[in-house]
């Protein structure tokens, strides 16, 4: 194996599947890199056991030459190495020694029998179960995964729900305290219901590309997605996900409308002191709203706070409290990404649900359950 390559494309590969490089494994060759040189294609693979992930460079006379084919697994000092290297790289593999030559720097790495690292699954990619473009992709993770479980105890709630029907799709997470959910107007051929891993999706939208379409592949336990160059495999996760449907109130006490922005920054203000209480009582806020949207934390050992945010509108009651995790509220404002929000009540133990005020094409839902006021 011998190729040359410009410094900038290598380094945007290894940092793509530098992302699932197994960290702590019993197979210490899955702590390196698969390079298979091609006289057409450069590939980098990666895997921890559970995900994989394959980028291609197309060989171009200009950015890259390959002089000789082979392939070889090469230990994760490549990344950086490639990365603080000048312009032009210079690899050379000679049976398990590969020379890295760069200016006047010369690297020699021990490397590992690229016959030993495991296959990638065989996935039916001729026909994709859903093709979104990068930012829409983008757009429906971001509004939802930030939902999901973080907890073992029960695993099919670390993952998102992606429920594809041939009128709609919809992504929905839940860790039974708060729930993210989108749904589009949708045309498909086949109607697909999958549970993906959060952390999988998460780490997928800061791989891809946004200006490129990814497609997404099921196969009975595995998910392909792909988004130009790159694949990306996961196990999807196994068992009955959550009917959220019925968690979603249709009828409120009051509808409150109020700059998102003004009440996120002021959350986060009220947080700072929030925060620094008991751990059972960590992050406890509280929501007044009487002519104006009130927010207070408890008294800490450095003190409490509280902000009044005036509210754009208001329907039904205008006298009640309600108090809530701080943490899953900002996470919801962030997500939602609209100007203003509606902050639509229940009750002082319902759960509330935040909506934004714009007619969208897509319909948000962020529900999130209350705790006992302090």
């Amino acid at each position: 194996m011998k190729f040359e390559i410009n410094r900038d494309i290598l380094s945007e590969g290894l940092a793509k599947v530098s992302q699932v490089l197994a960290a702590n494994t019993p197979l210490p060759i899955l702590q390196g890199i698969l390079l298979e040189v091609e006289q057409d294609c450069i590939k980098l693979t990666t895997s921890d056991n559970t995900q994989s992930i394959q980028h291609a460079i197309p060989v171009d006379g200009d950015a890259i030459q390959v002089f000789e084919s082979g392939k070889t697994v090469l230990p994760k000092t490549v990344v950086n190495l490639v990365k603080k290297s000048r312009k032009v790289i210079n690899f050379e593999l000679n049976n398990f020694l590969t020379t890295i030559t760069s200016g006047k720097s010369v690297f020699e790495l021990n490397c590992l029998d690229p016959e030993e690292y495991p296959k990638l699954p065989q996935i039916d990619d001729s026909k994709a179960s859903l093709t979104l473009n990068g930012k829409q992709f983008t757009y429906f993770v971001k509004k939802t995964a930030f939902a999901a479980s973080t907890s073992e105890i029960r695993p099919i709630l670390q993952g998102v729900l992606v429920d594809i029907q041939k009128d709609c799709i919809t992504f929905s997470s839940t860790d039974s305290h708060r729930l993210g959910k989108v749904t589009c107007k949708w045309s498909n051929e086949e109607e697909i219901r999958i549970v993906v891993p959060a952390k999988f999706l998460d780490k997928a939208t800061k791989i891809f590309e946004p200006d490129s379409d990814v497609e997404l592949f099921a196969h009975e336990q595995m998910i392909l997605l792909q988004n130009g160059h790159t694949v990306y495999y996961t196990r999807l996760l196994d068992g009955n996900y959550p009917d959220t449907s019925r968690l979603l109130p249709n009828e409120f006490k009051s509808i409150m409308n109020i700059d998102r922005k003004e009440f996120l920054n002021s959350l986060e203000l009220v947080r700072e002191v929030a925060k620094q209480s008991d751990s059972d009582k960590v992050d406890l806020i509280k929501l007044h709203v009487n002519g104006a949207a009130t927010i207070s934390s408890q008294q800490t050992p450095t003190g409490k706070g509280q902000i009044e945010i005036p509210y754009n509108s208001l329907e039904g009651e205008d006298d009640y409290d309600i108090a809530f995790s701080g943490k899953y509220i900002t996470d919801a404002l962030k997500a939602l990404q609209c100007d203003e929000v509606s902050f639509r009540f229940t009750g002082p133990m319902r759960p509330f649900l935040l909506t934004p005020v714009e007619d969208t094409e897509i319909e948000e839902r962020m529900l999130i359950l209350p705790v006992r006021t302090f």
